[in-house]
């Protein structure tokens, strides 16, 4: 053997090895846990009191809030007859839904209870009787009521509207547009602080008609859209939008629709803001709007398609691509499929009783927040 050579030993029984605590913890929340469904959280958080503070932080709730409501699949969350429950969006006429029942927040009977809006996994009540409004996440089962003592706070149906969102501190807020005596007024609540504030409201007096009909809410880029429909004849609808980052509530362009034009409902897909517009005449027919910029441009039209249950409904984003829900008053769930033509593209998917509900993400957002 050349006495230059260098022999090399190699002991194979030795090999590296690292485990999920050798993870940065920057790493570790940002990029695998974030990504978890939220019930995977809520058993991940008994592994360690490290874990447990990190995972109840306020930081990763609303990481993986944000990160869970664009990616993970939704659930609709339904009050009918005698019970409420949630199930995954995933209709099929032919498959049974998998249901889990849910008991209401302070044990309130389902006919009491209206169902006005959700964002980021939390859902905003409120009840006939008292008209008082909670906050409420149903898979947490964590419960804020919003109403004070001096009548802030108390949804009466057919004149006021709501919209969630979140401020630019990340602060949770509900907005509240009440009618009261032929005139308009404008909330906001705080959740942080618990508080109600009264916002401006615009001057003209048009937009106080108590034959005006407000939607809830639509949170999109730092403005809350509502469409306010007049039942007057000829007079049109007309497009709000509440600026968050200045508490400045504005008129906003809207689609270059007829007045023949029925309810419309806003929806955001894909991070993007669309509008859903029934026409009734001259014949039946639903128009899809997307907002580009200040401008609104046409991308699906079906004519004679007989829609009269979408008037005065609700049409909720569906993650299956080219699907929307509409929950009708008469307790019939319909999928509009804009990937099919004629009266192809709108079908019931199923009915209950007395049905109403909303289109959530399960997440770990408190009221609190």
């Amino acid at each position: 053997m050349n006495p230059s050579t260098k022999i090399v030993r190699i002991n194979v029984n030795v090999r590296l090895t690292t485990s999920i605590d050798d993870l940065p913890t920057d790493i570790l929340s940002s990029e695998i846990l974030v990504r978890l469904p939220a019930k995977c959280i809520g058993v991940y958080r008994t592994v360690s009191k490290q874990w447990l503070s990190l995972l109840s932080s306020k930081k990763f709730i609303l990481l993986h809030c944000r990160h869970i409501s664009t990616s993970y699949k939704q659930m609709f969350f339904s009050v009918a007859l005698f019970q409420s429950s949630v199930f995954p969006v995933t209709f099929d006429p032919s498959d049974y839904l998998p249901k889990t029942l849910i008991p209401l927040p302070t044990n309130t009977y389902w006919y009491d209870v209206l169902v006005l809006t959700s964002f980021d996994g939390l859902v905003c009540l409120s009840f006939r009787e008292t008209q008082k409004m909670i906050l409420w996440n149903p898979l947490t089962h964590a419960t804020k009521f919003v109403s004070s003592t001096l009548s802030r706070g108390r949804f009466k149906q057919k004149t006021d509207a709501v919209g969630l969102y979140v401020s630019p501190s990340n602060e949770y807020m509900l907005l509240h547009a009440k009618r009261r005596n032929g005139s308009m007024k404008l909330y906001k609540y705080s959740s942080r602080c618990d508080s109600w504030r009264k916002m401006g409201f615009v001057d003209e007096r048009k937009y106080h008609n108590y034959k005006m009909s407000w939607s809830n809410g639509t949170f999109f880029q730092g403005v809350v859209y509502f469409i306010v429909k007049v039942d007057a004849a000829g007079m049109g609808n007309y497009l709000f939008g509440f600026h968050v980052d200045s508490d400045e509530l504005k008129s906003k362009p809207k689609p270059a629709t007829t007045k023949h034009d029925g309810d419309g409902s806003l929806v955001v897909v894909r991070n993007q803001l669309h509008m859903f517009v029934a026409n009734s005449l001259p014949n039946w027919s639903l128009h899809l709007w997307r907002m580009d910029g200040e401008n609104w441009t046409k991308i699906w039209v079906r004519q004679n398609i007989l829609p009269p249950s979408l008037f005065g409904r609700t049409i909720t984003y569906v993650v299956s691509t080219g699907k929307f829900l509409v929950v009708s008053r008469s307790g019939t769930v319909f999928e509009i499929d804009t990937t099919k033509n004629g009266i192809e593209c709108y079908y019931p998917v199923f009915s209950e009783s007395s049905i109403q509900g909303a289109v959530y993400t399960e997440t770990l957002m408190s009221p609190d927040f």
